[in-house]
């Protein structure tokens, strides 16, 4: 279980129901946030963990099909990063509930903000893109809120520390 935490304009864009109450998230990278981020040449929703700050890319189309393309891609960002089949497998476990609410983190925010700026410097003119490739670059990038660790090296150590 956890709760994708959305900006306003990305609840309005999802047109969805948000969850009132606070839930502990029960996977191992804890609740995700996300909001939208146009391009010239793209409409997508970028989120990142709460935990390890982890960017991935989802396609800003069909707003009904949006949660089970969002654990498509961050499961298939952890087996790009190196994560192992078992701990990826224990991950999509957690996930398959999902949850819909409102952002509760400015810092997280913050963070989501500025990788959302970096990749809009990356994918700007890219049509043709590979997303999952500007995720897992941006993934290697220090950022103050981790003690200037990347987002991977945080994603994979709290991996190995939950299903060890």
């Amino acid at each position: 279980m956890l709760t994708i935490r959305c900006t306003r304009k990305l609840l309005k864009h999802l047109d969805a129901e948000v969850a009132s109450e606070r839930m502990l998230p029960t996977n191992c990278l804890g609740d995700w946030y996300a909001n939208l981020l146009f391009t010239r040449s793209a409409r997508l929703i970028i989120c990142v963990s709460e935990r390890s700050l982890l960017p991935v890319f989802v396609e800003a189309r069909d707003p009904t099909s949006f949660i089970p393309r969002f654990q498509e891609r961050v499961l298939s960002g952890l087996r790009r990063m190196g994560a192992a089949s078992d701990v990826v497998d224990c991950e999509a476990r957690a996930m398959a509930q999902i949850r819909i609410g409102a952002t509760a983190s400015r810092r997280v925010l913050g963070s989501l903000n500025d990788l959302a700026s970096l990749a809009r410097f990356t994918i700007e003119g890219h049509p043709d893109i590979d997303l999952g490739k500007v995720a897992i670059e941006l993934a290697e990038t220090p950022c103050a809120p981790l003690n200037y660790e990347s987002p991977r090296s945080v994603s994979l150590a709290l991996l190995r520390r939950v299903n060890s």
